[in-house]
């Protein structure tokens, strides 16, 4: 896709211009065969053994839910802007035990995506955790810096009530004309967080402390921020699947 009219380009530069040292994350989405889940598992498993043990790691998410259930996250980084320019000795044979092992099993790969992991977005994203809420939203062209902002906002105000949310931002580079943010919500209790009761008084306590901060009016257009700024959204839950991923 190429890349969009100048004053959306501009609306990315704030973003971009810190993205030094090794903050890169490559994302590709793999979607098993149908009835050959184990079969996709089994030759990940025999694959990474042979090439992701070393500097070259992978995580792996399993998606829950929606459309996407079943279908596979696999995550390297992170890594720099310098690191692209690296060629493994190993990376023909890679791609050729790639297509051997894990191919067969595979309806299909999708893309291979990089995001920039958003620092000033995120709030207490070094918390442990293997189950995550990813919400992906699909920002309007020239409204990135606007849904930032809104952003910025929510994390001073999860730092000022010492919230128990934990979550990292992602900017998806090089989308062309669908500017793209990613919060994947770390559960460091389970999903038994996403229960209404796990923490009922939070909800009031930041809306409370966002006004005082604020004012009442941020917060009225806070509540049609999703509307103002962002063409769609896609939410879905995932899990670590540790027996797929490299040891860390």
């Amino acid at each position: 896709m190429c890349k969009l009219i100048f004053t959306a380009a501009l609306a990315f530069m704030s973003l971009l211009v810190a993205a030094q040292g090794k903050t890169l994350y490559q994302l590709t989405i793999a979607t098993p065969k149908l009835g050959q889940g184990s079969s996709f598992e089994n030759a990940w498993k025999t694959h990474l053994q042979k090439y992701h043990k070393g500097d070259d790691k992978r995580s792996v998410h399993e998606i829950l839910s929606g459309d996407r259930a079943g279908q596979f996250q696999l995550i390297s980084g992170p890594s720099s802007f310098a690191d692209m320019d690296t060629e493994r000795p190993t990376d023909v044979a890679h791609g050729m035990d790639y297509d051997k092992t894990v191919v067969p099993s595979v309806e299909s790969m999708a893309g291979s995506y990089t995001y920039r992991h958003a620092d000033t977005l995120s709030y207490n994203g070094a918390v442990a955790a293997d189950k995550f809420v990813t919400t992906i939203y699909n920002v309007k062209r020239g409204k990135m810096n606007d849904f930032t902002a809104e952003v910025k906002r929510a994390v001073a105000t999860n730092k000022a009530i010492n919230s128990k949310n934990s979550y990292n931002t992602y900017v998806q580079l090089w989308a062309g004309t669908k500017p793209q943010l990613v919060i994947v919500t770390k559960l460091k209790d389970g999903f038994k967080q996403l229960d209404d009761t796990f923490s009922p008084s939070q909800t009031e306590a930041f809306k409370a402390e966002y006004i005082k901060t604020f004012g009442q009016e941020k917060w009225d257009k806070r509540m049609t921020s999703l509307i103002d700024f962002v063409d769609s959204t896609e939410v879905f839950i995932s899990k670590k699947r540790k027996d797929l991923s490299s040891a860390q």
